[in-house]
């Protein structure tokens, strides 16, 4: 049996499996035909995102009973990893593992593609809280100190971010306006060398991913101040969440989630987003995604693109009340 034939008898094998588990409905006409499924990731191997994905492609694997192959492609704003997922054919074996840094796309210019128009949300996986945490050597406890300091010494507190147009960026943009303050931002190329400058009193604040926040606050060697969302994260259950301080735009969690290309069928899309959230009510994996900082929550294709609508329409709103330029 030629290469070919392996890959259409391969996925015609795990399709099978695949609408027996989401409860025996048939897959359109347009079965996948592959032998292995790929996943993108747009970061470096060892953050939330990557472990996450990791995660989820291992029970896929499992339960397709083919192999997910996870494929770290970071940089250029997560561009190189999308424009991987497009030169892949359009036949369900390839995806991508984001977070919700994918709302910023809409906001980018001079892409390669469309957003909106090439690519199709499959599944949120879990909402993943950012935090914000200081240079422990701030005169400052709370977040509401944190405040009054910034506005007692306007233009002297820099924030750092992990790049022009990250969510780490423009969530200290949406703090600015929505506190009144002036805190200036300070761009690295990636989260270590924006950590590493935090943890050196180079800059005051940043907001990161619980994952990486959890263990830096635990030791002290950063303060934790509050928590991006309506709630408060499980990683950090002493801290409030900014909605409960009142900064309501700030109260929206970042996520998780599973993405292919668009012309992908919808039925293939809804299969495998149905797997998806059979795997996200599994014990051992919302104990694993608890771990990470996050909290397992399944959205469905169409409520998932909801969400990312709704995301994509608030960066925007903040990228024009800012006057920024993101390219």
């Amino acid at each position: 049996m030629n290469n070919s034939s392996m890959r259409r008898h391969g996925c015609a094998v795990a399709i099978a499996a695949l609408a027996t588990l989401a409860g025996g409905s048939e897959v359109s006409a347009q079965t996948l035909r592959c032998t292995a499924i790929r996943l993108y990731v747009p970061y470096a191997a060892g953050g939330g995102t990557d472990v996450s994905a990791r995660l989820i492609g291992s029970k896929l694997g499992e339960a397709l009973k083919i192999p997910v192959i996870v494929e770290n492609r970071p940089g250029a704003k997560s561009v190189i990893a999308y424009q991987a997922l497009l030169r892949d054919p359009a036949d369900g074996c390839a995806y991508l593992f984001d977070n919700s840094s994918h709302s910023l796309q809409s906001v980018y210019k001079g892409l390669p593609y469309d957003p909106a128009k090439d690519f199709k949300p499959v599944a949120m996986v879990a909402i993943a809280p950012n935090i914000l945490v200081i240079d422990p050597k701030l005169p400052v406890k709370t977040m509401q100190d944190f405040i009054t300091y910034a506005k007692q010494h306007p233009g002297k507190v820099t924030y750092a971010s992990f790049g022009v147009g990250s969510t780490s960026h423009l969530s200290g943009e949406v703090l600015n306006s929505a506190a009144g303050i002036n805190m200036v931002h300070v761009p690295y190329r990636g989260s270590a060398p924006a950590v590493a400058d935090l943890m050196g009193g180079t800059v005051q604040a940043l907001f990161v991913d619980p994952l990486t926040a959890k263990p830096l606050v635990d030791s002290g060697k950063v303060r934790g101040l509050a928590v991006i969302g309506a709630e408060r994260a499980s990683a950090e259950p002493d801290l409030p969440s900014m909605a409960e301080l009142g900064i309501a735009d700030l109260s929206v969690p970042g996520w998780w989630g599973l993405f292919t290309r668009a012309a992908v069928p919808d039925t293939v899309v809804n299969e495998l987003a149905e797997q998806v959230r059979r795997i996200t009510t599994n014990p051992e994996v919302q104990e694993r995604i608890a771990g990470l900082g996050g909290q397992a929550h399944a959205e469905m294709p169409k409520e998932f693109a909801a969400t990312i609508a709704k995301d994509s329409a608030r960066w925007q709103k903040v990228v024009k009340e800012r006057n920024l330029v993101l390219e």
